[in-house]
């Protein structure tokens, strides 16, 4: 599948077909990351080049990438704009822009839940997000021993 589709697609989902808000190269880069965690959760083997995305995905697959994609570009933006936020007052206008990196955390945060439940669907299984939960925690119980116990 040719490149310049999948991105005029990613485009399309972000609501930026004329590229206003995300350059070329930050949404290749969110791509590219995008076809890594694809493929190391379903199993697939896809590959970017410099002009096409091989092989072609399925449909389901590739609005994973497209989500994975978002999802991605939306986390950069939200790094931007951390560092970016800025406040201000004159007369009676007031301008604040401290809570962007909120609301683009907001919607990373809703991206990666919708992508978990597709590939969920897509596997049967939960998606592994490299986060350690307990299974079931075990008390474990010590005994005081005696010195006794200890001469033995």
């Amino acid at each position: 599948m040719e490149l310049s589709e999948v991105l005029g697609q990613l485009r399309v989902d972000i609501g930026d077909p004329d590229a206003t808000v995300f350059t070329d190269a930050e949404c290749r880069r969110a791509l590219s990351r995008a076809v890594t965690r694809v493929n190391l959760d379903l199993g697939t083997s896809y590959a970017m080049s410099d002009t096409e995305l091989t092989p072609d995905p399925e449909d389901e697959h590739l609005e994973l990438l497209l989500l994975a994609a978002h999802a991605n570009l939306a986390g950069m933006r939200r790094s931007t704009s951390a560092t970016t936020g800025f406040s201000f007052q004159s007369g009676d206008k007031r301008v604040d822009k401290t809570k962007a990196a909120n609301s683009w955390a907001e919607l990373w945060d809703a991206l990666w839940d919708e992508y978990r439940r597709l590939v969920s669907k897509l596997t049967g299984q939960p998606v592994d997000d490299d986060i350690l939960t307990p299974q079931g925690p075990i008390p474990v119980i010590y005994e005081v021993a005696s010195e006794a116990e200890d001469e033995d």
